[in-house]
């Protein structure tokens, strides 16, 4: 194939639709195409490839795709959500590929993709469709063969080490790397310290961020769940209010809350899964090629507020100045 509009030409062939444009979106994990077909139908076709160096290889592993497949095929029968549903190919399999090009097809979700939360209406919505992908998850077995990673603090360590690495070329100041590692060992340990029980692990989106999830009406949709795998649900929670504002959290856990219940110390817990997170996160920054254009500078504002608060063990979850201001 000369290039990706030629591999995704031919992956189409594999689907029984007729397209009539096929449109690049963009990449961040993956490589993403609008198709819209003869009969005004609008798909996205991916490529299951990364511009980080650091995605690991089972990323783009067919059963690993497949089972990522098999969840979305999963909630789009088991909730009411709207959901990028799956599409099978001629063969009857997920992933169809093409060269070494791992593709799938799914369904296109409408709705508005905004910068950032801006209301406690939106914070509420973001909140009860959190909670209905949980709720989901912690009833349902994942078939035999279902291959997803696991979100178990494995990549804090792999994150721990790159850390020291700039630290000790002076490309992050020494001090703030020194506190990240604390405040990250402390997640960890809070982690250790929960049973893997179906009310509180399972199978999770893993990035649920306002790029990832669409206003329509009075609904929140999510997408791109190209992330997903095994975790602790307050993870997910702990990763999307990295991008919720501290006054409008509480309206958030309200809502979520009426539909899948929290732990009694959830507030606790979820100050060291907002650090897990972002450390667990960092792993995948560091390999992207802009990543030291602003991730210096990330760092020195969590260090000084959110993972600051955290070592001295001070509650920052509703209050103070998040670290994009």
């Amino acid at each position: 194939m000369n290039n990706a509009l030629d591999i995704a030409t031919e992956a189409l062939t594999h689907y029984p639709i007729q397209a009539d444009s096929v449109d690049l979106v963009g990449q961040s994990a993956n490589l993403v195409f609008r198709v819209i077909d003869v009969k005004h139908n609008s798909y996205s076709l991916r490529f299951h490839e990364s511009k980080s160096e650091n995605l690991e290889s089972f990323w783009t592993n067919p059963e690993v795709i497949s089972s990522e497949m098999i969840w979305l095929q999963a909630l789009s029968k088991e909730t009411d959500l709207v959901i990028p549903s799956p599409f099978k190919n001629s063969k009857g399999d997920f992933v169809t590929d093409v060269g070494s090009v791992k593709c799938t097809l799914i369904q296109w979700v409408e709705g508005e993709q905004k910068p950032f939360v801006s209301t406690v209406d939106e914070a509420s919505l973001v909140g009860q469709m959190i909670a209905k992908l949980h709720q989901q998850a912690s009833s349902w077995t994942p078939p035999e063969h279902f291959s997803r990673p696991a979100f178990d603090g494995s990549r804090i360590l792999q994150s721990f080490e790159k850390i020291k690495e700039l630290s000790q070329s002076g490309q992050i100041n020494q001090e703030d790397a020194e506190l990240l590692i604390v405040a990250g060992q402390r997640a960890i340990h809070m982690m250790n310290t929960i049973e893997k029980t179906p009310n509180h692990w399972g199978i999770i989106h893993a990035d649920l961020i306002p790029s990832n999830f669409l206003f329509y009406n009075q609904e929140c949709r999510p997408i791109d769940f190209g992330a997903c795998g095994f975790g602790y649900y307050l993870f997910d929670l702990g990763w999307t209010f990295s991008y919720i504002h501290p006054s409008f959290r509480i309206k958030l856990l309200e809502a979520y809350a009426g539909i899948f219940k929290l732990p009694e110390n959830h507030v606790e817990l979820l100050e060291g899964f907002f650090v897990a997170a972002q450390l667990e996160t960092m792993n995948f920054w560091l390999g992207l090629p802009d990543a030291f254009e602003w991730l210096p500078s990330h760092i020195e504002k969590l260090a000084s507020r959110e993972f600051k608060h955290y070592v001295n063990q001070e509650a920052f979850l509703f209050t103070g100045i998040p670290y994009w201001e």
